[in-house]
């Protein structure tokens, strides 16, 4: 069984772009430096246990912690709960510890990848002029062929990262998966919408992501979540639910009558019944049973 994992990052590095000396054209400005501390896992709170590893992000500055920890799993977590995407080459990783401060993501990140060649890329904030830290390439990640033959994207960095939140204390996992929602990666954002409570900015998000998302695996993944809101949040999830019957992916449509169902709020009935004629057999079908569940 793993150890508790909370997350951290830690390294340093020669960069491909020079994102510790002159600013590359397109770059982000360098941020203010982060301090560590040799001795890790030992100082700034309670020790931590060899493999172990924590991150706050909840202040807006960052602090990273770790105890003898693999470098790439803490990576891994550290791109989870901040919500970037990251890609990794065949790097022989070492094992680390860590007590780092920074007073920014972009810092913090910096320091601890700044032992290898690394690229940290920006991207706009969906609906908004912002710019936010998308992904972080770490040496040269493998690349995979195009059925044309010619070369493909960067084979996806695994979920695994994401597992790693399941460990975090309960504030800690809400606001990791929060922010792994705004991951550009479906998968990612697919992977947290299926384990995130639907309470507050979550449920906020949710509701939006539901209907507005680009990913059919996306919009699927939230009814997951919706279906099992706390009472005082069902007419909400049944209404983004009952928003998305109109989905164009019909496989989001049966995922969207089997969550209404799963909410057993008869008040949604009303919206399953012109379904019943619906031109897709699955469609008809899951809204017959929906509404027997109900009545």
């Amino acid at each position: 069984m793993k150890l508790p994992v909370y997350i951290v990052l830690c390294c340093t590095l020669v960069s491909l772009i020079g994102c510790d000396t002159a600013d590359a054209p397109g770059q982000k400005p360098a941020a203010p430096a982060a301090t560590v501390d040799p001795a890790a896992g030992q100082t700034h709170g309670t020790p931590l246990e060899s493999g172990q590893y924590l991150v706050d992000l909840s202040t807006g500055a960052v602090s990273i912690r770790a105890n003898q920890v693999d470098e790439l799993a803490l990576f891994k977590a550290v791109a989870a709960a901040a919500g970037f995407t990251l890609l990794t080459g065949d790097i022989d990783w070492k094992v680390v510890s860590v007590d780092l401060r920074a007073a920014t993501l972009h810092a913090a990140v910096v320091e601890l990848v700044k032992d290898y060649p690394y690229e940290i890329v920006y991207a706009p904030m969906e609906g908004s002029a912002e710019e936010v830290l998308s992904e972080v390439v770490i040496g040269e990640p493998q690349m995979i062929e195009a059925a044309d033959g010619k070369p493909a994207e960067p084979v996806d960095e695994d979920l695994g990262a994401l597992d790693a939140i399941k460990e975090f204390p309960e504030h800690e996992r809400q606001q990791a998966y929060l922010q792994a929602l705004q991951n550009s990666s479906p998968k990612i954002r697919a992977a947290a919408a299926k384990e995130i409570k639907p309470v507050g900015a979550a449920m906020d998000q949710l509701t939006d992501m539901i209907v507005n998302d680009p990913s059919p695996e996306v919009r699927i993944a939230t009814t997951w979540s919706l279906e099992v809101s706390e009472e005082s949040e069902i007419p909400r999830a049944r209404d983004a639910l009952v928003q998305c019957l109109a989905d164009k992916d019909l496989d989001v449509v049966v995922e969207c009558i089997e969550s209404l169902a799963f909410l057993d709020d008869a008040a949604a009935i009303a919206h399953l019944q012109p379904l019943l004629t619906h031109p897709d057999e699955d469609v008809r079908n899951e809204a017959f049973k929906a509404i027997r569940w109900m009545e």
